[in-house]
């Protein structure tokens, strides 16, 4: 009983809702076939809303609904960007068979447009449509430039249209049902007047271009420019544009809009200001500037502003330019004679007509077809008299008696000036100009005379001399002499200097006149130039364009002389190798030229920058006492701190090592000076890099990299005159007996008397050095051709292990000399291990990586020396395809006493035995560590305890 109840409330509730929601009134709208054209705006209704209102609220809430009114004759409304405009009509069709019918929406620049239907009886909305100039032209339902939606009718049917309208301005509101062929008729004879209106407006802008090409005035430039945005803004305004030019971009849509208009007020603008030649008045040049910074502010626009900023600036900017410009156009048709006065006619006419137009074709005022070919009949009547009476004004302004004597003093030396080769040109002393050939305007840079004497009008002649007190000085001279050849520094129109030899003849005629100056100018500046080129070149760096070394040579020479006080700086980039190897060269180049820019900045003038070579800089600071120069080292290293250089996708911190030496009293040579810098940079690197390092020959460090040096020139002899001694060192199975010999080639240096070096002396300064290929060379060569002449010992030979630097493996020619020496002394590649370091492994994987495979396709086994020192070991190991891991010593030595070696030691082995490497103990100083490691596992075992190294040459 009780849900009875429930029911028939809830029942009563419904029927109490469901009226005012049908009780809406709205004017029926009655058509029929014979009804081509019906204007709905008088029966529209309207109402705007919040931007994310839906038509179901708007139907299903009763106030919303009634919150729809009569349009009436207004036909305008403001939308903001936040707002939508909802238009509702109810349509009636009264014909007896079923009738196509098209709502036209004739508005192109509308945001967004969308159509609904609701059917009453079934409470059903159906969206029909969503369109707009946000949209791609392609996917509008029917191809017009306005909008345009077909409709369906059959015979007594109603229907609820509801259309959506989101823009940001001010909006048309006017809707039209047309029947289908009539519509179509009526938009191909709107086409046609917009194509003709465009056409005659691009027709007329062509026309000025082909009279500026003639006659080099920039006036019917201006012209064009004003007829060609036109035409492209009444393009944009109609649609045409969105339908052909970019009818896939939507987005550009509105804002060529802006673009075109403001570029078209701009060129009216200059027009207006070239029709009028330049008011002098104050006022006239202010409003001048105005209308130009406002045209400028609106063609750029849609760089910084809102849709509704923006629409707000067309409209200031528009009704600006308006008022000046015809107010512009009453002075000059007041001031002038009756071609001025027909002139601004025609101006006025085409301006209202374009106006007019534009107001129609975007629905603001009535598009009726007779009145748009009147006005199209006016904007081509208005055009010509425009043209007519611009082109007898300007003829007829060379007709005053100035233009004529200057015409007759133009025509009496046009064949000597137009003939000659060099430049001509006569003027008077206070700098006016009366006359230039056609080789000096070139020489100048200008187009025409015109030009040229309007800028000289403006700043004189001295405008043509870099320092114009040159001039001064040629007047004084031509004053005492009467003529002067002399070499000058001249600037040309757009104020880039030249070389020039100018020859000068002063001419006075009587008291009554000024007397002129009359010369002759050729240009030199490529002979200039190219002696300037070869100067330059003999002292700048070609890369960097700071000074070189040649340069700074001079400069500490000059500084010898002195009896000043100066300090050299010699600056060392300390991560330029690193970026080299894991990079390229180009990115070492590009950082080469930058951190030299940024130590110039730096500098500001205090100092003389010079590359070197490489990544080596100097720096001369001349006057200055050491304790000066190191304020400024140390702003050298921090603004090499602060630099980030990025390559790619990569960033890295860059760093300086400085070393400084001051001037000596009895210093007479140039390169010990520069040597004592390079060897306190030297320290500085040892030391620890980005730091600062004074010369003191007393000093360890310094000591230290003389020996290398000693060492270097040791090392060169050595690979010369092959005073280098192989030397083995057996390696010992642990786990089985040996299959042969196996052992690790070893290297000594010998010198003149006989006795060895070991190789922890000399091969840091050969990696320092960069001789560790040729060095790797040479031992594979020897050891090859020494073991291809002892074929009993090849053939006892099981394995030998060869170390390779990480330098010979990012040599891009070293894999293929390896090769080749295989196959010269035919050598089995089985018997070959080659041992890459653990640090230079990783350091240069992908070479290290390459070169693996391609020896381990051949044959070759690989091992991974030093294994455990590096902090990425076993992360790396299962990356590199190698045969065997070779224990770094340090954690074998002290095996016994230390569980932590041990346990290292074991998880090594353990690992590689589970990857399928066998392990090599390094540094296995006793029995006693050999039989620990064998009952650990350890594969094979290597060091004093086993074998002490032996010449290979007595094996």
């Amino acid at each position: 009983m009780n849900n009875r109840w429930v029911a028939f409330f809830s029942l009563l509730f419904w029927l109490a809702l469901v009226p005012p929601c049908q009780a809406f009134f709205a004017e029926l709208t009655k058509f029929d076939k014979q009804q081509a054209k019906l204007d709905l705006t008088p029966t529209l209704y309207m109402q705007q809303t919040d931007i994310d209102t839906r038509l179901e609220e708007l139907v299903s809430d009763p106030e919303r609904h009634h919150g729809f009114r009569l349009l009436g004759e207004t036909g305008l409304t403001r939308i903001s960007t936040d707002k939508a405009v909802w238009l509702f009509a109810r349509l009636a069709y009264q014909g007896q068979s079923p009738a196509d019918t098209v709502l036209h929406y004739d508005f192109p620049l509308a945001d967004q447009v969308e159509v609904y239907s609701y059917d009453r009886s079934r409470n059903e909305i159906q969206l029909l449509h969503r369109t707009g100039s946000q949209v791609p032209f392609l996917e509008r339902g029917l191809p017009y430039r306005s909008f345009a939606f077909g409709f369906h009718f059959e015979p007594g049917q109603e229907l609820d249209v509801f259309i959506r309208v989101l823009d940001a301005g001010i909006v048309p509101l006017q809707l039209t049902l047309w029947q289908q062929q009539d519509f179509v008729l009526d938009q191909l004879y709107k086409n046609i007047l917009d194509g003709l209106l465009c056409g005659v407006l691009l027709l007329m802008a062509f026309y000025k271009i082909v009279l500026f090409a003639a006659n080099h005035e920039r006036i019917y430039l201006y012209f064009s420019g004003f007829f060609f945005g036109s035409a492209l803004v009444l393009a944009i305004l109609n649609g045409l544009a969105f339908a052909v030019l970019w009818p896939g971009y939507p987005e550009i849509n509105q804002a060529i809009l802006y673009v075109a208009t403001g570029a078209t007020l701009a060129c009216l603008s200059l027009f207006s200001w070239a029709v009028i030649e330049k008011p002098q008045f104050l006022l006239g040049r202010f409003c001048f500037v105005l209308c130009l910074l406002s045209a400028l502010l609106l063609l750029f626009s849609p760089l910084y502003l809102s849709n509704t900023d923006r629409y707000w600036l067309l409209l200031v900017s528009i009704g600006f330019s308006v008022l000046i410009n015809v107010s512009f156009a009453c002075w000059y048709a007041l001031r002038g004679g009756r071609a001025a006065q027909a002139f601004a006619l025609g101006w006025f006419l085409f301006f209202g007509c374009i106006l007019l137009l534009a107001l129609s074709q975007t629905g603001y005022l009535p598009a009726k077809q007779s009145w748009q070919a009147l006005l199209l009949m006016a904007v081509t009547g208005s055009m010509g008299l425009m043209s007519y009476n611009l082109l007898k004004q300007r003829r007829s302004a060379g007709d005053t008696p100035e233009q004529n004597s200057q015409l007759k003093q133009l025509q009496q030396y046009h064949d000597i000036f137009h003939n000659a080769v060099e430049g001509l040109f006569t003027s008077t002393t206070d700098g006016q100009l009366i006359t230039a050939n056609a080789a000096l305007l070139a020489i100048l840079g200008y187009d025409s005379l015109a030009q040229m004497k309007a800028d000289v009008s403006r700043s004189s002649m001295s405008r043509y001399y870099a320092n114009p007190a040159d001039r001064q000085r040629m007047l004084q001279q031509l004053q005492h002499d009467g003529n002067k050849n002399f070499e000058i520094k001249g600037l040309r129109s757009d104020g880039t200097p030249f070389w020039a030899l100018m020859s000068a003849r002063l001419s006075v005629h009587d008291q009554e006149q000024l007397p002129y100056v009359h010369g002759s100018v050729i240009d030199i500046t490529e002979q200039k130039r190219n002696t300037e080129q070869l100067d330059y070149l003999a002292n700048h760096d070609s890369l960097t364009s700071q000074y070189n070394r040649h340069f700074l040579l001079g400069q500490l020479q000059q500084q010898l002389s002195q009896p000043a006080s100066a300090v050299l700086l010699y600056l060392d980039i300390d991560q330029f190798k690193l970026i080299n190897t894991t990079c390229d060269h180009s990115a070492g180049d590009a950082l080469l030229c930058q951190i030299s820019n940024q130590l110039l900045r730096v500098l500001a003038g205090r100092g003389i920058l010079a590359r070197l070579e490489s990544d080596e800089f100097a720096v001369l600071l001349p006057g200055q006492s050491s304790q000066q120069a190191f304020a400024l080292a140390y702003q050298l290293l921090d603004c090499a701190k602060e630099y980030r250089f990025i390559w790619q996708d990569s960033v890295f911190n860059i760093s300086l090592s400085i070393g400084m030496a001051d001037k000596l009293p009895d210093e007479v040579n140039v390169e010990h000076w520069l040597k004592r810098a390079d060897a306190a940079c030297f320290v500085a690197k040892e030391k620890g890099r980005n730091r600062i390092h004074l010369f003191n020959p007393d000093d360890d460090e310094l000591i230290k990299h003389q020996k290398e040096v000693l060492w270097l020139k040791q090392l060169r002899q050595a690979l010369a005159q092959d005073q280098f001694v192989l030397y083995s060192q057996q390696v010992q199975a642990l786990q089985h007996q040996d299959n042969g010999l196996h052992y690790e080639l070893l290297l000594r240096m010998q010198l003149d008397d006989g006795s060895l070096i070991p190789p922890g002396s000399f091969l840091t300064s050969a990696e320092r050095y960069g001789l560790m290929p040729q060095i790797d060379r040479w031992v594979l060569k020897q050891y090859f051709r020494w073991l291809a002449s002892q074929p009993a010992h090849l053939d006892q030979l099981w394995l030998c292990n060869i170390n390779l630097s990480g330098a010979s493996l990012t040599d891009p020619l070293f894999k293929a000399y390896v090769l080749e020496l295989f196959q010269i002394y035919r050598i089995p590649y089985s018997k070959i291990c080659f041992e890459v370091t653990e640090s230079m492994a990783i350091l240069n994987l992908q070479h290290t990586l390459d070169f693996i495979a391609t020896l381990r396709a051949c044959g070759c086994r690989f091992a991974l020396d030093d294994f455990g020192s590096g902090f990425s070991s076993y992360a790396y190991l299962k990356n590199l395809p190698v045969d065997f891991v070779k224990i770094d010593g340090n954690f074998v030595r002290d095996l016994l006493q230390d569980p932590f070696d041990r346990a290292i030691v074991q998880s090594i082995h353990d690992i590689a035995t589970a990857m399928d490497i066998q392990t090599v103990a390094e540094f296995v100083e006793s029995p006693e560590i050999a039989k620990h490691l064998t009952d650990m596992g350890i594969n094979f075992g290597q060091g004093y305890g086993i074998a002490k190294p032996q010449p290979l040459y007595t094996n």
